[in-house]
């Protein structure tokens, strides 16, 4: 059973490390002649810094470049799109529950958007663009029409 009150600490320290674990991918960014901002204009160069040190990490070091990097874009959503980090936990059934995300950031009320999970579908399918293809769907997200998936008879 979740102990809600860790969950919370747990929380604070993701969100208080924050600026330490961002300042160093943008210092590792630029021993790589790259330049980062808080803005999706970096999104690409984010991708390239990934992959490169990703390529050969240990499981647990890549665990945890896909946090920092989470941190990272959760961060350029929040400020350009005007989120908050939230921890997820109104329900346990909800894919997101007890991880951070950002909300406030669409037009859409509720939705979640999970910088972590996003960094691990770039970690799996290792897309240039995909991290752009990921934050614009939370951005301008399309309402699913369920006629269109009934064959008419």
């Amino acid at each position: 059973m979740l102990n809600i009150d860790e969950a919370l600490e747990i929380f604070d320290n993701f969100i208080f490390e924050m600026d330490d674990r961002i300042e160093a991918i943008e210092a590792e960014a630029e021993k790589h002649g790259l330049h980062l901002t808080h803005t999706m204009d970096s999104l690409e160069k984010i991708e390239l810094l990934f992959f490169k040190l990703t390529r050969d990490a240990s499981e647990d070091d890549r665990e945890s470049l896909i946090i920092s990097f989470g941190r990272l874009i959760g961060e350029i959503v929040r400020i350009e799109y005007n989120g908050r980090w939230h921890l997820s936990l109104d329900d346990p059934k909800n894919v997101y529950y007890n991880l951070p995300v950002i909300i406030g950031h669409a037009p859409m009320k509720d939705l979640e958007f999970s910088p972590l999970f996003a960094m691990r579908a770039l970690w799996l399918r290792k897309k240039h663009g995909l991290l752009r293809q990921i934050i614009m769907g939370q951005i301008h997200p399309r309402e699913l029409d369920l006629d269109d998936l009934i064959e008419e008879e």
